[in-house]
């Protein structure tokens, strides 16, 4: 018997495991493997061929019972986040914010997400989902401007710009020295450089690293917030940690505790000059600060009180602040400090939160954090407007109608099929394997999203696959050259190039990073490895004797 088809099904009901439940495919394979291994002896290898694309349809019909399926703005509606540019952009700039924002939806693991410019000053995100844990952290995604900066000292050793975006991933924190979650990268021979010689005889100072770090800002707190995460309530030393951590050659950011300073005495540097402060003291000195001519930016409490260490030394370090997005503050170790210049580095740093929940928090501060360092740092300042809900601009009328023309283009091929060869014999199988394969690409496509970029792709595979079907026909009734096997294997040498073709066009779509095009790519290429592995094996095994008579 030729095992290459029992492979194939396995491997397909191990992938329909990763869409569907775990535990749950995980048994199917088990109940498959005794179930071939025990009938092997009994039925043909075509009879296999058939109970493994039945396999699988039944498989597909019972998800789609179960879970159902998900699609995407244009048929369910979504949420759109307006990005607010903080001063009008080109139409250059724009394309290349844009494209950001695009590349971070993409690799923050959004498929259907789309990104359109509103004249030169907001850029709408729309994504399909209500779900408010999803859409707070595509917001937490789309409000960084993504400038990375590493600080010892008060000057720039390392930044954004010096990162090599092909060496951006992210770091199991089995590998990491007590931190929660990591991102590793590479730097530019440049980077490496400067990093080596500002660095250089500073053993055991910290590297802040920072996340859009302010520069024309101040930051008001109270004595509260500031000692919130501290255990030694040292006021002094609490102060001298946190304005160090602030210190920056250009762009110094000048903290405040609110009980020793008079409002009415500070002055904003420019009218763009920012205060920040939390929820709880926003009523208080709101109306002050604005009075003054700052742009006041609140944010939550929880973001507003530095992460505070104590060293064996006793001094104090803030080795975390959101509010001024410091993300991590670790020590320099000897041996980068004596100038020699070094290529690789991890941002890490903590998650909130116990057990599951703790690990959930750690892989999206390290999805969220790689998402913003491959898409690069945006050109203008951001800030994000209100949220809306949007309606489904085609909606379920557009669903059905999509629908209707699937079931239209199967009356078509029927009929072409009837016309070409004149026999129903011949005409069902197609009819049937097509079905087949629709059934199978919406329940797998459905368990992520299915937009309007997949639909096309579903309709080009069922297309494709009766193309496929024709081939494999056309051999097998060419009884006078060969025996049924060499015309099959005839059929399925045209079938596998076409199918090589087919997959090498979709990769390059695939990782574009074009969000529109990424459905179809993937709808193309599993409707191929569909057809290639189940579906035409099938086919072939239900019209060989039918070619025979």
């Amino acid at each position: 018997m030729d095992h290459k088809y029992i492979l194939a099904m396995l491997f397909l009901l191990f992938a329909a495991g990763v869409v569907f439940y775990a535990a749950y495919a995980g048994l199917i394979l088990i109940f498959s493997l005794i179930i071939f291994g025990g009938l092997s002896s009994f039925w043909k290898e075509k009879e296999l061929k058939l109970l493994a694309l039945a396999a699988i349809v039944l498989l597909a019909l019972l998800n789609m019972g179960l879970n159902g399926m998900k699609f995407g703005i244009d048929f369910s509606g979504g949420t759109r986040i307006p990005v607010i540019l903080e001063s009008p952009a080109s139409q250059t700039t724009m394309g290349e914010m844009v494209d950001i924002i695009k590349k971070r939806a993409s690799t923050f693991g959004l498929t259907e997400v789309k990104v359109r410019a509103v004249g030169e000053s907001q850029i709408n995100v729309e994504v399909p989902s209500g779900d408010p844990e999803l859409i707070a952290s595509v917001e937490d995604l789309l409000s960084h401007q993504g400038v990375f900066q590493g600080v010892v000292d008060g000057k720039v050793a390392l930044s954004g710009d010096g990162i090599l975006p092909g060496t951006i991933q992210g770091v199991s924190a089995s590998y990491l020295q007590g931190a929660d979650w990591g991102v590793q990268f590479s730097v530019t021979r440049d980077g490496a450089e400067h990093f080596a010689e500002t660095v250089q005889g500073k053993a055991n100072y910290p590297l802040y690293m920072y996340l859009d770090r302010p520069n024309d800002a101040i930051i008001i707190l109270t004595w509260e917030e500031a000692s919130a995460n501290l255990e030694i309530k040292d006021r002094e030393l609490a102060k001298s940690a946190i304005q160090k951590v602030l210190e920056l050659d250009e762009g110094n950011v000048t903290a405040y505790l609110y009980d020793e300073v008079e409002i009415s005495s500070l002055d904003p540097s420019t009218n763009k000059t920012k205060a920040i402060v939390s929820q709880s003291l926003e009523p208080l000195v709101r109306t002050q600060l604005e009075a003054q001519g700052f742009d006041v930016h609140i944010v939550p409490d929880d973001e507003i009180s530095p992460s505070i260490s104590q060293m064996g030394t006793g001094e104090f370090i803030v080795d975390k602040w959101e509010a001024v997005g410091l993300l991590s503050s670790p020590m320099l170790n000897p041996s980068v400090t004596v100038g020699t210049p070094s290529y690789g580095y991890i941002i890490s740093g903590a998650a909130e939160g116990v057990g599951q929940e703790k690990q959930l928090n750690a892989h999206n501060n390290q999805k969220s954090i790689e998402s913003i360092l491959k898409g690069g740092a945006l050109p203008i300042q951001i800030s994000i407007g209100s949220k809306t809900t949007i309606p489904a601009p085609l909606g379920e009328e557009f669903l059905r109608l999509s629908i209707i023309g699937i079931f239209f283009a199967l009356i078509a091929i029927s009929l072409f099929v009837s016309f070409r060869y004149r026999k129903t014999k011949i005409l069902l199988p197609i009819v049937a394997i097509s079905v087949s394969e629709l059934l199978i690409l919406l329940s797998i496509l459905g368990s992520f999203t299915i937009d309007l970029a997949a639909m096309a792709g579903i309709i080009a595979a069922i297309g494709v696959g009766v193309d496929a079907q024709i081939v494999i026909t056309d051999e097998l009734l060419k009884k006078n050259q060969g025996s049924p096997q060499d015309r099959l294997e005839n059929a399925f040498a045209i079938i596998t190039t076409n199918v090589t073709v087919a997959i090498f066009a979709m990769v390059p779509l695939l990782f574009s990073g074009m969000v529109e095009v990424i459905g179809f790519a993937i709808s193309t290429i599993m409707g191929s490895l569909l057809g290639l592995l189940i579906s035409r094996p099938a086919y072939a095994a239900l019209i060989g004797q039918i070619a025979e008579e």
